[in-house]
């Protein structure tokens, strides 16, 4: 499937910024949540907001602790569990997704488990990216 790279914020030079972000829904317990998620081939992991996973009653009680660094500019405690999510037009995955305590913080889809099971090609030059399953 093809997607459009989204216009975002001006950077500080004026020019505006075009993303790869996509519209993402995760599955909990407590019902769905939709999420603008950026894929970021240079991010190891999936991260959602620890917010995402109070609102959807996902139990962290015994997911995997972890580190993740560069989000915040420094080292980051995770929380690790299994979750189904839907990218849109996209078939229903389960993969890990780390959970992040920080404020104004969306999404990242990342290479384990997303990038794993995707062909992913990215066309900035003609403002459109692609994923499909493999």
């Amino acid at each position: 499937m093809q997607y459009k790279y989204t216009d975002y914020l001006p950077d500080e030079t004026g020019k505006l910024v075009r993303r790869p972000m996509i519209e993402i829904t995760i599955f909990g317990p407590k019902g769905t949540h939709k999420e603008l998620a950026l894929l970021d081939s240079g991010a190891d992991r999936t991260l959602l907001s620890m917010e995402v996973a109070r609102f959807l009653g996902i139990d962290l009680v015994n997911a995997r602790n972890g580190f993740t660094r560069g989000i915040t500019g420094g080292e980051t405690e995770t929380k690790t569990v299994m979750l189904e999510i839907q990218v849109e037009y996209l078939n229903k995955i389960e993969i890990p997704i780390g959970f992040i305590e920080t404020k104004n913080f969306g999404a990242l889809l990342g290479q384990d488990g997303f990038f794993d099971l995707h062909k992913i090609r990215f066309e900035r030059d003609h403002k459109v990216f692609e994923i499909k399953p493999v």
